[in-house]
């Protein structure tokens, strides 16, 4: 039966009463209250059930992608400029984070979130793939190392050789890459400048970076009259340093990169296809341009 609450027009106002009154004590209709709240509870269902229906769609079509790379920090200025090339022309974001080999690796073991690692020795991949963090990865660059004295060079280094002086110098600590090199080279260098050589001039360390950044840093604010670099990060430093060559085409050291996905990444596909930019024609000379030498 359809009743209307709204109307009240003369002899059938009397009628209507009479009928509601009769479907009242029938039990065939509710009160007009809990009708209406019937009503509304079943829009507000209803409601709840559409709205995340309509947002779900429109938040996924607006999501950029993007993949978070891991990177030594000689790599910086090289792989902030590849990422912008690749966003470019892939529209994949890429989310660099810059550090010493051996501190990203210690991250990674610690849970830190990475798609690609790419280290500036062999070890510290080695490592991660021996536990597992790593599934492979691939030699894409190599380095020099290489002597820098401030401009003004208030020293008057002319030569590693001069190193054995009283001279203030500074490099990086052991467990980074660019220190582990150092100190082979100075070794040797001892069958040209005699046996002790290495410990004589580590002698005269002030002070260690952790990492090379921080030894390029020193070096350009005249903190210190000389420290071992790639020849990458002198050539960021913009004419601010002057670089001496190291004997036996730096010092009988080859630094090597290392680059590869972590079994973690939840972006494996746009991962490997950062990695085939980095290993194609135009991602090499990006690499060159910042000094940095093809892999053989």
């Amino acid at each position: 039966m359809y009743l209307n609450f709204c109307e009240n027009t003369g002899g059938t106002e009397m009628k209507t009463r009479i009928n509601t009154e009769k479907a009242w004590n029938s039990g065939r209709i509710v009160h007009r209250g809990s009708y209406i709240s019937l009503i509304m509870k079943a829009l507000i269902i209803l409601t709840l059930l559409t709205i995340p229906l309509l947002t779900s769609g429109c938040t996924t079509n607006n999501k950029e992608d993007s993949i978070t790379v891991l990177a030594a920090a000689s790599l910086t200025e090289a792989f902030q400029e590849l990422s912008h090339d690749f966003k470019a022309k892939y529209h994949i974001k890429v989310e660099p984070d810059f550090a010493g080999s051996n501190t990203l690796a210690i991250d990674i073991e610690h849970g830190a979130y990475a798609d690609v690692y790419a280290s500036a020795n062999e070890k510290y991949m080695t490592d991660l793939i021996k536990r597992g963090y790593v599934n492979k990865s691939i030699a894409f660059t190599r380095n020099k190392l290489v002597l820098v004295v401030p401009k003004t060079n208030p020293a008057n280094i002319t030569s590693v050789a001069d190193l054995r002086r009283n001279v203030k110098l500074v490099i990086a600590n052991r467990g980074v890459p660019v220190g582990i090199y150092t100190r082979k080279a100075l070794l040797n260098l001892d069958s040209i400048y005699g046996n002790g050589f290495a410990n004589q001039v580590l002698s005269h360390v002030v002070s260690e970076g952790i990492d090379v950044k921080g030894v390029l840093t020193k070096v350009v604010m005249d903190e210190a009259d000389a420290g071992f670099v790639y020849s990458s990060d002198a050539l960021t430093a913009n004419g601010k340093v002057k670089v001496i060559e190291l004997p036996e085409n730096g010092g009988g050291v080859s630094p090597k990169y290392y680059i590869g996905i972590l079994t973690g990444s939840k972006n494996q596909k746009d991962a490997r296809k950062f990695i085939n930019f980095i290993l194609s024609p135009e991602g090499r000379k990006i690499l060159k341009k910042y000094g940095f030498e093809a892999e053989k």
